[in-house]
């Protein structure tokens, strides 16, 4: 007798995947007649995706890869971004479509690595030499964009390989935090606290990040490190230590480099020089304020002078253009993803992978969190992107990698439950 476990997860699936189609239709129809004569364009892209959407569900659901709603999500979130991206630029918009394609066959190629060798996974130091080497490897071959030398070059596309270090970084935490005992060092007969070294290992890390200019990168790889030790340490007095000797490194950085202070005075008064250093916030929350609550419509606003509207500042431009309404939904799209990621967490018995869902997901949410509270005013700017919406191939094909672990680790679940039900059966 076949086991039914995870059948209820798929009952109400096509109900939301159906809305996600409506969203694509009236976003992208309305895109088409912008256009003078009636641009098809976006009417062949937009029917792309709707074929698109509905086929991965298919798989995803006929092949009971594991929770459905990541993916209806993520469609909910692309579907905005790649209608925004065609707005501010049709050239752009079609380039980050075919991003989109790319992202989803790393989506799956992701699902299949780790469901095949996940086993492997499990290494401290070979982890984090790898982190090292992405760093020697940039470091070396890697070109300055915008102060951050951080981008290699290939041919004429660019990669930001601490991209793929933020996934990278979750496994050597996991690795961490449920195998401590391969941090012991012994040195001239004296043994240090795998916790210390652990310390040691994320701090230099964290430098090698602010030798790369990537502050809001060491800012991101900081805060899963703290919520890693306060979840799975729990060690109060330790966490307090961290705290207090990041607060030290800080207030010394913002007295030396000079990048953070600009940074910090626009956060605390862009208005003091709104033409200049404090022009990009002051645009986005004039966008922000402008949308109102529904919107001035798509195509109707303009998020063009936003500078890095693109990247950094797309939530500003879909506030400005489906209003503080769509911009609390795209935030609680996020919310749904994160919350789905905790649960999955949960519900793993294995307390590697345990960890490592825990981490991919709070990877996304502070990554969502940094970039939304940096383009509101809410903390200092930093150059994240954001999941699934900023334009860019790095960061869709991160994205979507970290979608495609989430989506192995849930697949197990429902597997490891399905056994257990069919056992019950037999017996």
């Amino acid at each position: 007798m076949k086991a039914k476990t995870g059948t209820s997860l798929y009952t109400h699936f096509w109900g939301p995947l159906h809305l996600v189609a409506l969203t694509l239709m009236l976003l992208f129809g309305q895109l088409a007649l912008m256009g003078d004569p009636i641009d098809f364009i976006p009417l062949i892209m937009g029917g792309s995706m709707l074929l698109l959407v509905y086929f991965v569900g298919w798989v995803i659901r006929y092949n009971r890869l594991g929770d459905p709603y990541l993916w209806t999500i993520v469609a909910m979130l692309i579907s905005l971004g790649l209608a925004m991206q065609y707005r501010l630029s049709p050239f752009n918009g079609i380039k980050q479509f075919n991003w989109i394609l790319i992202g989803i066959l790393t989506y799956l190629v992701a699902y299949g690595l780790y469901a095949a060798l996940h086993e492997r996974f499990r290494s401290v130091y070979f982890h984090y030499a790898l982190l090292v080497g992405l760093f020697a490897i940039t470091l070396i071959f890697g070109t300055e964009i915008n102060g951050a030398k951080n981008w290699l070059k290939l041919g004429t596309y660019s990669f930001q390989p601490s991209e793929l270090g933020k996934i990278i970084f979750v496994f050597f935490m996991a690795a961490c935090v449920t195998s401590p005992e391969r941090l012991r060092i012994r040195l001239s007969g004296r043994s240090f606290d795998p916790k210390l070294v652990m310390m040691g290992l994320v701090y230099l890390l964290m430098g090698l990040f602010a030798v790369q200019r990537e502050f809001g990168t060491a800012m991101l790889v900081f805060g899963v490190y703290m919520t890693y030790i306060y979840v799975f340490e729990r060690d109060v007095l330790f966490t307090l230590y961290n705290l207090g000797i990041v607060s030290l490194l800080g207030l010394a950085a913002f007295k030396v480099v000079s990048h953070i202070e600009v940074r910090v005075d626009t956060w605390l008064n862009p208005w003091a020089d709104p033409g200049g250093a404090g022009y990009q916030i002051t645009q986005s929350l004039f966008a922000i304020g402008s949308g109102g609550f529904f919107g001035s419509g798509i195509g109707q606003g303009y998020p063009k002078f936003i500078p890095a509207v693109r990247t950094d500042f797309i939530f500003a431009a879909i506030c400005e253009e489906m209003g503080i309404l769509g911009g609390i939904a795209v935030i609680l799209l996020f919310f749904i993803l994160i919350y789905r990621g905790i649960k999955l967490a949960l519900r793993i018995e294995d307390r590697f992978m345990k960890a490592v869902a825990f981490g991919l997901t709070m990877t996304l949410g502070y990554q969502t969190f940094i970039i939304i509270g940096g383009v509101t005013k809410l903390i200092p700017l930093t150059g994240i992107t954001l999941p699934f919406l900023s334009y860019g191939g790095s960061s869709m094909m991160a994205s979507f990698a970290t979608l495609g672990l989430l989506q192995a680790l849930s697949g197990q679940i429902l597997r490891r439950e399905a056994e257990t039900l069919e056992n019950g059966y037999r017996q």
